[in-house]
């Protein structure tokens, strides 16, 4: 057995204490490290996140409605890329100009695109029937607009003349959300006066509706009518996707309407092109968008959505 003195033992204790305390020392830079990074990950303004934050969130709100024009404007899909990614970076650079005046380099690029189809119709003394079979006809009136649909944005309707549809004991025009097993159906008429449109919303939780003047805009996925909330209006409520949208009574109906769906399928046969029949046209669902943002004592980057019509879901 060793034979261990006094002072080798002191020795020993010694050694032992210093690593010790440096073992110590070093878990704590250890912990202060994390600490301090995940404080750095959630500041406010106090460390320049805030701005940076407040720059991001300029670019998405002021893309959105530029993405919705994109969309108007386009037609076939390196088009639409084309001129998203131009307006992605006037967009940034608009944003990052009172920036630069403060040493901070911002900027944002267009690095995804999700793409959907954009469905409708622009004649003002337009239907709601397809393209391929003549208007007196009965099918033209009912038809379907798209299958397999994952999801639905921008949709709206705008009643250019509230005395062509019918009157709820007729055949009014009704559109119809169903998976197969839950529908959820709009129904939109008069009360035999030129002044007064009614929406009736049903699904399986029940009926209810809301009326506005002459000549209103139905914001489906938004939930208004006329641009006042409607609490009846939740698109597609109690149906599960995908679901298939069809029209009834496509006749009963003058004005324009458009709507922008993912993942659909489309029977080319029941679209023409823009703008004189009902088309269906490539559109961008959603646009990610990739932002940086540098000053003296803040490096910032990361990838955010725009969802043109996002707001309605």
């Amino acid at each position: 057995m060793a034979d261990l003195r006094s002072d080798d033992r002191a020795q020993v204790l010694l050694v032992a204490g210093f690593v010790l305390a440096a073992s110590f020392v070093a878990l704590t830079l250890v912990l202060n490290s994390v600490i301090y990074t995940e404080n750095l990950a959630t500041r406010g303004a106090d460390a320049g996140g805030g701005d940076a934050i407040s720059y991001r969130n300029d670019v998405a709100d002021g893309l959105e409605s530029i993405v919705e024009s994109v969309n108007r404007n386009g037609s076939t899909q390196p088009v639409l890329r084309d001129k998203l990614s131009r307006a992605v970076v006037s967009t940034s650079r608009r944003a990052a100009q009172f920036q630069v005046l403060r040493g901070i380099s911002a900027n944002a690029t267009l690095v995804a695109v999700e793409w959907g189809t954009r469905i409708g119709q622009n004649r003002t003394a337009g239907n709601f029937t397809n393209s391929t079979v003549p208007a007196s006809a009965d099918v033209a009136s009912d038809w379907t607009v798209a299958t397999g649909v994952d999801g639905t944005r921008s949709a709206r309707f705008n009643v250019t003349d509230s005395s062509e549809l019918d009157q709820a004991s007729g055949d009014p025009l009704t559109l119809r959300v169903t998976d197969g097993s839950d529908d959820w159906t709009l129904t939109l008429f008069n009360d035999g006066t030129a002044d007064d449109t009614t929406i009736e919303i049903t699904n399986a939780a029940g009926s209810s509706t809301c009326s506005a003047k002459k000549n209103p805009t139905i914001g489906l996925t938004a939930g208004t009518f006329n641009g006042t909330d409607c609490s009846a209006l939740e698109f597609g409520e109690g149906v599960s996707t995908p679901y298939d949208i069809e029209v009834r009574n496509g006749r009963q109906f003058q004005g324009t309407y458009s709507l922008v769906v993912r993942d659909a399928a489309i029977d080319s046969t029941n679209y023409g092109t823009a703008p004189d029949v009902p088309f269906a046209l490539p559109a961008v669902y959603t646009a990610t968008v990739h932002v940086e943002y540098q000053s003296t004592s803040l490096s910032y980057a990361t990838d955010t959505q725009v969802r043109p019509g996002g707001s309605d879901d």
